[in-house]
């Protein structure tokens, strides 16, 4: 033990100081640097979902969406079940390419997620229809904000529907700026 004394070096950064480096290299667009301090974060604390939700952000920024699902997928496992949690795991399902995935998770969590946010999810995993059926009926529901709007326009365009999708867009982008 005398001889291990001496092979100690200075002490590992705590869970919080690791997450919160992690949360400014996220911020700063540093996604190299934000995996390596949310790596040290969830050595840490292993059992902390929000460590393991702050990882698997970095994950998806970097474009490491494998991993990112995988840390997602823990992160709900351990308690995060919050909707931007959920579909943040249903975009890197999708950008793996895993719209079967995708959509069980969707379908999963389909009670607890804003109509905006699931609409536009259902879309990208290739159900447009049924997210402009979703967003559509928020929008008739009294849900009037430009969230749904453009998600539903973005979701128009996905399904082909042109036209629909330029009437939507236009109730918040200026007609000069349409077209772009």
């Amino acid at each position: 033990s005398t001889a291990l004394t001496g092979c100690t070096g200075k002490p590992a950064p705590s869970a919080a100081y690791s997450a919160a480096q992690a949360e400014t290299a996220l911020a700063k667009g540093k996604s190299g640097k934000a995996i390596e301090h949310a790596e040290t974060s969830v050595l840490a604390s292993p059992r902390d979902a929000a460590a393991r939700s702050l990882l698997a952000n970095a994950y998806l920024q970097g474009g490491r969406f494998q991993s990112a699902a995988t840390t997602y997928t823990e992160a709900i496992q351990l308690g995060d079940t919050g909707s931007r949690t959920i579909i943040s795991l249903a975009l890197s399902q999708i950008a793996m390419g895993d719209q079967t995935g995708a959509l069980a998770t969707l379908d999963q969590f389909q009670s607890t997620l804003d109509p905006a946010d699931y609409g536009l999810a259902l879309a990208l995993a290739g159900r447009p229809d049924a997210g402009v059926q979703v967003m559509g009926n928020a929008l008739r529901g009294g849900q009037n904000t430009p969230k749904v709007r453009q998600n539903l326009a973005y979701a128009y365009a996905l399904a082909g529907n042109w036209a629909a999708a330029r009437v939507m867009a236009a109730e918040d982008v200026p007609a000069d700026q349409l077209g772009d």
